[in-house]
């Protein structure tokens, strides 16, 4: 998973003048060191100015602490990530839970309704005869599953015990 911030030069900004650049995260811990350094020159004052990333960043988040996570993450698929982070607060959070596995995942689900048909399918509910299969009613155990924490976001369905 890759974001971009833009990291300024804040003694430049103040001064009114915009000195700063776009950097990859995750990257080397050093590349990151040298970028930063390139940007300040003499200056010892930084912040981010923008980024593009599906989670807020802040202007005075330390780039360090947040490329050590997102490294950290880079083993995990990011659909997964951002279904997590759905109902989680930080990126820290979503490592703590991926990293302790509790939380229960589905791939290529479109809908909670989908989901519902997972874990019937899967006995979660018991074994279900074929005879009344079709009496089901999979939108109410869709709405059930909405209210016990789970979510869908980009065809990843997740519950976070």
């Amino acid at each position: 998973m890759e974001i971009k911030v833009y990291i300024a030069n804040l003694a430049k900004y103040n001064d009114g003048e915009l000195v700063g650049d776009w950097i990859t995260l995750p990257t080397d811990s050093e590349n990151l060191k040298s970028f930063i350094e390139e940007i300040l020159g003499e200056d010892d004052e930084y912040a981010i100015h923008d980024y593009e990333a599906f989670f807020s960043i802040y202007e005075f988040d330390n780039p360090y602490k947040l490329n050590e996570l997102l490294q950290q993450l880079e083993s995990y698929d990011s659909r997964l990530i951002q279904s997590l982070f759905y109902n989680l607060s930080s990126l820290e959070d979503v490592l703590r839970v991926l990293e302790s596995g509790e939380y229960s995942c589905y791939y290529d689900m479109e809908s909670m309704q989908d989901v519902a048909y997972q874990l019937v399918d899967e006995g979660l509910y018991g074994t279900i005869p074929d005879s009344i299969n079709g009496y089901i009613d999979y939108t109410k155990i869709a709405r059930d599953l909405t209210l016990q924490g789970w979510t869908v976001v980009n065809g990843v369905a997740t519950c976070i015990y």
